[in-house]
């Protein structure tokens, strides 16, 4: 049987409930209810106006009732639509955003050139009121694919308030991460105004004087908004917004550009990004910190070294693709080995480890003071003497040069040898990575002869630079020529 309506209310029925509680308790309902009728047939419409009215109002709340169904909490179902839907829109504008800055820069030709600021910060506690993040410390970097990572900005933040009813949440949150003091014995400047100004001097774009959005971890877009809402709640600091987006989206957009203009398969889905950007292969890395977590062995949860090792993450897994000299100091750690990165690429579509982080020394990079701001814009850092040996056991350096070795070609002789030359030794590809191998063409551009009174040693022809992960071009190309890259291996000579 399908469910029983419920009735509406009428003035009637409201008026008889009203007559049976005063005058007749020990009545049943249909006694009630014919005793109570007697007397509303003798009732004029002044006497029936206000149970009119309170039937009314009935009506609507319950009209109300219906359309505002609640959950088992208590909370309306259509509260929770309309959160999912402004959810849903937010996303759609954020992801379109992103996707027009990298086609923008796309169309200009600037994909290389194209600035990007990252952001991270760390708190004390939150709130139970609101749900506020207290900030510890805030770290803002530029990155581009061709300049890396060239400035950082900096510092520990003293937010000036007591955590009363959180000091036991507050402590256990700094020990297990950034382990810096709580207040009031906190570290940094006071001034949380002047922060949030300086924030907005160091990513203000100087030709169209706005603001461009930053970029943070997905899971920590709250806690950033949250800092940057009490930075900003401070008196005398600027009232511009920042928007604040995920840079695991940045890096699927980057990724998929960077892949169509180097010639190469594009990722089939974000996952594949995300995943490579969970791995974090520099996590671990030392001297891209503060002084102060470099001190205390705590570089892991420095922001510094959060939004440094993303632009080195952006680096070793794009630079590649459009042939882009690695820079130590700039897209990988300083005192890289790029010469150890060179190996065969797998067999697999896609990379499941770092090369750079494989042929990586640990050294400090920066020495900052700990509670200050700092920018650092240096120029590229000088180059080093060489502090690597020829053997890397740990990284299967005689195998790489088993594999990788090209023969020096034999002197010409008359006698006509058959294997004086070997088309194996002489074929470039044979150095590249095996992903993208195309087929060998008919008159080749390769077939050069070795044999006609070139001295050079072995090293000259197997010498290359590594760019990324695995796919290499000759030093030569960008040492003895004034060319700019375009995609993989083609040069354009202005």
């Amino acid at each position: 049987m399908p469910p029983k309506k419920k009735q509406k209310p009428n003035a009637f029925m409201i008026f008889a409930l009203e007559w049976k509680s005063k005058h007749g308790k020990g009545l049943s309902i249909d006694q009630a209810t014919k005793k109570a009728g007697e007397i509303w047939t003798k009732m004029d419409a002044g006497q029936r106006a206000p149970y009119q009215d309170k039937a009314k109002e009935e009506k609507i709340v319950s009209s109300r009732t219906a359309a505002h169904k609640l959950t088992c909490t208590g909370v309306p179902v259509s509260q929770i639509e309309k959160e999912k839907l402004d959810h849903e829109n937010k996303e759609r504008l954020m992801k379109r955003d992103i996707e027009t800055t990298v086609s923008k820069s796309v169309q200009k030709d600037e994909l290389e050139k194209q600035s990007y600021y990252f952001i991270m910060a760390n708190y004390f506690t939150k709130t139970l009121k609101g749900g506020v993040y207290v900030p510890a410390e805030l770290a803002v970097s530029k990155f581009s694919l061709k300049e890396g990572v060239s400035r950082v900005y900096q510092t520990l933040i003293n937010p000036g308030v007591n955590i009363y009813g959180h000091q036991y949440e507050a402590q256990h949150h700094s020990e297990t991460t950034h382990n810096l003091p709580l207040p009031p014995n906190a570290l940094g400047d006071k001034n949380l105004g002047n922060i949030y100004n300086e924030i907005l001097k160091f990513i203000r774009d100087e030709d169209s004087n706005n603001y461009p959005p930053v970029y943070t971890h997905r899971d920590c877009i709250h806690i950033v908004e949250s800092v940057l809402e009490f930075l900003k709640a401070d008196i005398g600091s600027n009232n511009t917004e920042l928007k604040v987006y995920p840079i695991q989206y940045l890096l699927y957009i980057m990724k998929e550009a960077t892949c169509e203009a180097g010639e190469l398969e594009k990722p089939k889905s974000f996952y594949i990004t995300d995943a490579y950007f969970e791995r974090d292969f520099f996590e671990f890395q030392i001297g891209i910190g503060c002084q102060y977590h470099e001190d205390i062995d705590k570089c892991k949860y420095c922001t510094q070294s959060y939004v440094t090792r993303w632009g080195y993450m952006f680096a070793d897994y794009m630079c590649g693709d459009l042939a882009i000299p690695l820079v130590p100091g700039r897209h990988c750690p300083l005192n890289t080995n790029l010469n150890a990165i060179i190996t065969e690429a797998p067999s697999r579509s896609y990379d499941d480890e770092s090369m750079v982080s494989m042929s990586t020394s640990l050294t400090h990079v920066t020495k900052p003071v700990a509670g200050s701001r700092h920018y650092y814009d240096d120029p590229k850092p000088k180059e080093t003497g060489n502090k690597y040996s020829t053997d890397f056991p740990s990284l299967g350096r005689h195998e790489m040069k088993k594999k990788h070795k090209i023969s020096q070609p034999p002197p010409s002789s008359a006698s006509g040898d058959d294997d004086a030359d070997n088309p194996d030794d002489l074929n470039p590809w044979n150095v590249r990575s095996r992903r993208n191998v195309p087929r060998e063409p008919e008159s080749s551009h390769f077939n050069i002869d070795y044999g006609a009174g070139n001295s050079s040693d072995a090293d000259d022809y197997s010498s290359v630079a590594s760019f990324g992960r695995g796919r290499g071009s000759l030093v030569s190309s960008f040492n003895n020529s004034n060319a700019s890259s375009y995609g993989r291996g083609r040069y354009f000579r202005p």
